[in-house]
């Protein structure tokens, strides 16, 4: 085998094993991500929309002689539901990780596209260097989005929803 044969069978070895690897888990972790984040939006909205009108609904039930308002009782719940969301949502992160990991997957398709069709920043390298620039920019996109993962998920809710932020954001 030739020095350029044992280049080509590395970068695509790399490209299937890490490249692909990577892009098909960010993206199912954005779909995930972004699915429950729709699906919480969806619910906390639909929840704080049937407040009032459960709340001027009069429904009631009379259960061994005692009498239960099942609109306060809905309501109550209901408001519960919807505060669990959004609370959740500010632990959860759900929003800023779906934008994460979709950032990154986009970032290694296009690095991916531009090094395989010799683009950009790599028209002008050799095989070799153009593979080095590559594999550099590919694991420091995977090294920083495993950072921003933890720093999202390491805010507080107070951080989040008085617009301070630390670091790393």
């Amino acid at each position: 085998m030739t020095q350029e044969e044992g280049l080509k069978n590395k970068i695509e070895s790399y490209l299937q094993q890490r490249v692909e690897q990577y892009q098909s888990w960010y993206d199912a972790k954005a779909v995930k991500m972004k699915r429950n984040y729709i699906r919480s939006r969806i619910a906390s909205a639909v929840g704080a929309v049937l407040v009032p009108i459960v709340s001027n609904i009069s429904f009631s039930v009379t259960v061994a002689e005692s009498v239960y308002d099942l609109s306060r009782i809905s309501v109550t719940v209901i408001g519960l539901a919807v505060a669990l969301l959004i609370a959740l949502e500010g632990v959860l992160h759900h929003k800023d990780q779906w934008v994460n990991y979709r950032s990154t997957e986009q970032y290694l398709t296009t690095q991916r596209n531009l090094f395989t069709h010799r683009v950009g920043d790599y028209s002008s390298l050799e095989d070799e260097e153009a593979f080095k620039l590559f594999v550099s920019r590919v694991e420091t996109a995977i090294a920083e989005e495993n950072a921003v993962t933890l720093n999202v998920l390491s805010r507080t809710e107070s951080e989040t929803t008085s617009g301070i932020k630390s670091d790393n954001t």
